[in-house]
């Protein structure tokens, strides 16, 4: 009896033991598959050196919300954190710009000439947008956590899903076209009078431009909203002469 007892605590320690084996070559393949599915991402997207070899980008569209008709935009962005936005509506320019610490805002279809600083919501919003290679470039040294819990389906394709841990604790997901490797799909949020609002946006028309892959059609809406938003790009500018002046305080509308 004392025999079977011991050859029992044996084959559960054996067994025990073969268990923590098999989480830990697991958690190390988990591990190994979230910067395997980076390191491609990167590569269909150009390569890490030419992806941080971007200083300065415009890119010129135009924007629609809802069914309303599509807007002339432009957005400069330049490093570090540096970006303006410009859209037309109704014959009215509507900037936005930060200089990667500030921001400001001048909005004549808000009643005012003038230009205001942006609020902390506004800014939070901006300062995400701002960055160029995006949180999957030299993710670690950023201070960002990322995970793969697994596949999931996206519209017709299959996507590997990333989620994001960004270093102030704001959590997005990134879907990566398992055929492409290039992203399709994001979900994440935007603050909006003190709370998180939450919107996808899906990338379509991927096309080369100085060697980088740029998505020419995004699609975006919240869910559970009938608010939606379109940008369909005409062109990109890479490595384009951009003063600082751009992206600096505005001037009022006299």
């Amino acid at each position: 009896m004392t025999k079977n007892k011991t050859h029992f605590k044996l084959s559960a320690l054996y067994l025990y033991n073969a268990v923590l084996i098999i989480l830990f070559f697991i958690a190390q393949t988990k591990a190994q598959t979230v910067d395997e599915i980076i390191a491609k991402n990167l590569a269909a997207r150009g390569g890490v050196a030419k992806i941080n070899g971007i200083m300065t980008q415009r890119l010129t569209g135009d924007i629609s919300f809802g069914s309303d008709s599509a807007k002339p935009f432009m957005v400069e962005m330049k490093r570090p954190g540096k970006m303006r936005d410009e859209i037309m509506i109704n014959g009215v320019k509507i900037i936005n710009t930060t200089d990667g610490k500030s921001g400001w805002v001048l909005n004549p279809l808000s009643g005012s000439d003038s230009a205001r600083p942006m609020n902390s919501d506004e800014l939070k919003n901006a300062f995400g947008s701002a960055e160029i290679g995006g949180p999957l470039v030299n993710y670690k040294s950023k201070g960002n956590k990322i995970t793969y819990p697994g596949k999931e389906k996206i519209n017709d394709n299959e996507a590997y899903k990333l989620i994001i841990t960004m270093k102030d604790g704001d959590v997005r997901d990134d879907f990566i076209d398992c055929k492409t490797f290039l992203e399709i799909k994001w979900v994440g949020n935007i603050l909006s009078h003190g709370k998180k609002v939450k919107v996808e946006t899906y990338f379509n028309n991927y096309k080369k431009v100085d060697g980088l892959m740029y998505a020419f059609l995004l699609d975006s809406d919240t869910p559970g909203t009938s608010y939606k938003q379109q940008i369909l790009i005409k062109k990109i500018e890479v490595n384009i002469p951009i003063d600082n002046s751009m992206f600096g305080k505005l001037v009022n509308i006299k």
